[in-house]
């Protein structure tokens, strides 16, 4: 008996480890949080008709940075192709302005893994290229803190403890930010959606929206910034991933009538 009760201890020595691997597999899988496809939707306060005005698609690398970016909306795709600190995407675009339609390539120089500058080549129709060149300045946080284009400056940005401001060489670009509580922690960076649709002329290409969507001009912000001029509700799934945004203008401005809900479903 005692001989038996040897054995059946070893036997068990042996099966514990099958067994503590076999709970480890079976533990449940954390939700993704690798946006698939976000979907963006318009409203007139008139009447509240819902009208989708974009879709995004978004594949990525096996290192999970953003690979491409596809849309209905102006830019038809967008390629990101990275390579030791370089990193270069172009867009397709259609401007009846300018007679039909155009190219953007932008090339960045990485230092530290942020853009420190690039060149932007647009291409119209038959017309002679013309070349856009930007240099970009970081806090210590790093975060932007502003953004030049030649010798000029473009854009300021001060980060306050309670609000972003963002001073433009126009005031077309002055917008004032404040801090939410929910956090931006997915796969692209949020808060450069709403810029993606913004109405106002050559808003993706002077802001380099692209660049900020996959977090190549300075550090993302932890949490949501929200345009002073608007008021924001968010809405989550069960496993408490963001699916909804709606942005409303928080008074009848004559340029900002429009409600948007930004819709985001994730790859599992």
């Amino acid at each position: 008996m005692e001989k038996f009760s040897k054995y059946a201890v070893w036997a068990l020595l042996a099966l514990a480890p099958v067994v503590v691997s076999c709970s480890d597999d079976d533990e449940p899988k954390q939700p993704s949080r690798e946006i698939a496809k976000v979907r963006v939707y318009k409203a007139a306060n008139v009447d509240y008709s819902l009208n989708m005005m974009a879709e995004f698609k978004f594949s990525y690398d096996g290192k999970g940075r953003v690979e491409k970016v596809t849309t209905n909306y102006k830019a038809q795709e967008v390629n990101y192709d990275y390579e030791t600190n370089l990193v270069k995407y172009s867009w397709l675009g259609s401007d009846q302005a300018q007679g039909g339609t155009f190219v953007n390539r932008f090339e960045a120089a990485l230092r530290n893994g942020r853009v420190q500058a690039a060149s932007l080549v647009h291409t119209a129709g038959m017309n002679m290229d013309t070349t856009y060149v930007y240099n970009y300045h970081y806090t210590n946080d790093g975060y932007i803190e502003d953004a030049t284009f030649g010798s000029s400056l473009l854009l300021s940005y001060n980060w306050g403890n309670a609000s972003l401001t963002i001073k433009g060489n126009t005031s077309k670009y002055d917008e004032q930010y404040g801090y939410s509580s929910v956090l931006n922690n997915y796969s692209v960076n949020l808060n450069a959606l709403p810029l993606l649709v913004d109405l106002r002329a050559n808003v993706a290409l002077e802001l380099n929206v692209y660049a900020q969507l996959a977090d190549m001009l300075g550090a993302r912000y932890p949490m949501f910034l929200e345009d002073k001029d608007y008021t924001y509700t968010y809405y989550f799934d069960s496993e408490g991933r963001l699916v909804q945004i709606v942005q409303e203008p928080a008074s009848l401005l004559p340029s900002k009538q429009d409600t948007y809900w930004f819709m985001m479903s994730y790859s599992e």
